[in-house]
């Protein structure tokens, strides 16, 4: 799935397009999907993540049952920051769906498909370049959203009940820990993913995302 950073890329744009969301309701939903408490080794979630991104039995994200059931309603407009946050998820759930075809791609080139066929762990290595272009990032953009807006929320209301109480707001700053805590991610001579590609996938998803929410 993507990065938070790409994630709060694509909707800190969106917001900047003038849509009437709350912009702090709908920068968290952008990472609602991603907040499934982990047991103590995180190696389950709850919910798991085949219920948080809507994904069928083929593990493909059905974006729009999460709009069927949560957003296709005009009535919901009138929580405007419930609405907002619901928009983000499904923001979200958007972009992971790019993110998938991305991967795909990706997959097909020898430098992922031979590790990957050697070393199913490989994936760790090649989620270095994506996580150091999130730093990489937030080292160049200092007045990016994450700076002027996320790392400062403290509050999150329990906006969807198949999730803990608690969990956004948890995963929220479990979020700021990490990207401003020590970390040993890869910086330079990105090899499995690059700048301009990571680039060219935000501004793809935005134009995507865009006509989805334009026909809504």
């Amino acid at each position: 799935m993507a990065t938070w950073i790409a994630h709060l890329r694509v909707a800190e744009n969106i917001l900047n397009m003038g849509y009437d969301f709350k912009p702090i309701s709908f920068i968290v939903g952008n990472i609602g999907p991603d907040s499934g408490v982990p047991n103590e080794d995180c190696s389950n979630f709850n919910p798991p993540k085949s219920i948080t991104h809507w994904m069928d039995d083929e593990r493909n994200i059905n974006a729009k049952g999460f709009y069927d059931k949560y957003l296709d309603d005009e009535k919901i407009k009138e929580d405007v920051d419930r609405y907002s946050f619901l928009k983000g998820y499904y923001v979200h759930l958007l972009t992971d769906i790019e993110w998938q075809k991305l991967f795909r791609r990706k997959k097909m080139e020898p430098l992922y498909r031979d590790e990957l066929c050697k070393d199913s762990n490989f994936i760790w290595t090649i989620k270095k370049d994506w996580y150091g272009l999130d730093y990489l990032y937030l080292d160049k953009h200092k007045d990016c959203v994450f700076h002027t807006l996320f790392k400062k929320i403290k509050y999150v209301p329990d906006y969807l009940d198949y999730f803990p109480k608690g969990a956004f707001e948890r995963q929220v700053k479990y979020i700021v820990e990490f990207y401003l805590g020590e970390n040993n991610q890869t910086k330079e001579n990105f090899m499995y993913l690059t700048e301009k590609e990571m680039d060219r996938f935000v501004e793809n998803t935005i134009k995507v995302i865009l006509m989805k929410l334009n026909e809504s």
